[in-house]
């Protein structure tokens, strides 16, 4: 069955096709975060990387 997929482009979302699968991602920030979404990818890196 082959599903259909609305691409419209909205605020603060995106879609990503990988193989035969069309992800839709939606995303929301806060307003008053102290860090950038950089320093919060770099952080979140760096904690991973710990673990290992």
């Amino acid at each position: 069955m082959e599903q259909s997929i609305n691409t419209k482009r909205e605020r603060n979302t995106f879609t990503k096709r990988i193989g035969q699968t069309t992800y839709v991602v939606r995303y929301h920030f806060n307003e008053d975060a102290k860090e950038n979404m950089q320093e919060k990818i770099n952080r979140m890196l760096k904690q991973e990387a710990r673990r290992g």
